[in-house]
């Protein structure tokens, strides 16, 4: 998506939500934004580790009475250096061909099947609406939560992190 204005733009007008750039305290302790991007590809190293994501430059070609096109911009490639990869995939579910893809296991009600957070494929995690469906924030918050913890038991062998099961968390 293209860069937010930072004040509300007209095409917000009350009572929708403006739509304009937001900084929160995890902006704030240090990342770099990035805008109109689109990630082509995850490349990995000759044992199959995740090293980098290839992206390219796009634009929106927006032509009145027809949808919205988001293009390319030629010789934009760029190769990312990336060892972690968290997608965000939002309320409609997982995509298929991610799951199709890679070979992800769906339950009944097409999420990513999961056991404590992992799916069928050793060093893929699932956690919010990939897992559990549409729902609220706090459970994404909750299952996010869980599913660092889980992960950092696959790595680690053990975990400080606090679990909700453990009731070493407030008012559990």
């Amino acid at each position: 998506m293209p860069k937010p204005p930072l004040h509300r733009d007209e095409t917000t007008p009350w009572p929708f939500w403006p739509l304009q750039l937001r900084t929160s305290s995890s902006h704030q302790e240090g990342c770099d934004r990035n805008w109109l991007i689109n990630t082509k590809e995850f490349v990995t190293n000759d044992k199959g580790e995740l090293t980098g994501l290839k992206t390219v430059q796009v634009e929106w070609k927006i032509v009145p009475g027809e949808r919205p096109q988001l293009l390319e911009i030629d010789r934009t490639e760029k190769t990312w250096p990336c060892d972690l990869a968290l997608l965000a995939l939002g309320f409609t579910g997982p995509d298929k061909t991610i799951s199709d893809q890679l070979g992800i296991e769906l339950d009944e009600r097409s999420n990513y099947k999961a056991h404590n957070y992992q799916t069928n494929l050793p060093h893929v995690f699932t956690a919010g609406d990939m897992r559990r469906g549409q729902s609220l924030i706090v459970w994404a918050i909750n299952e996010g939560r869980e599913a660092a913890r889980e992960v950092d038991i696959y790595l680690m062998g053990a975990s400080n992190l606090t679990s909700k099961g453990s009731g070493d968390l407030p008012g559990v």
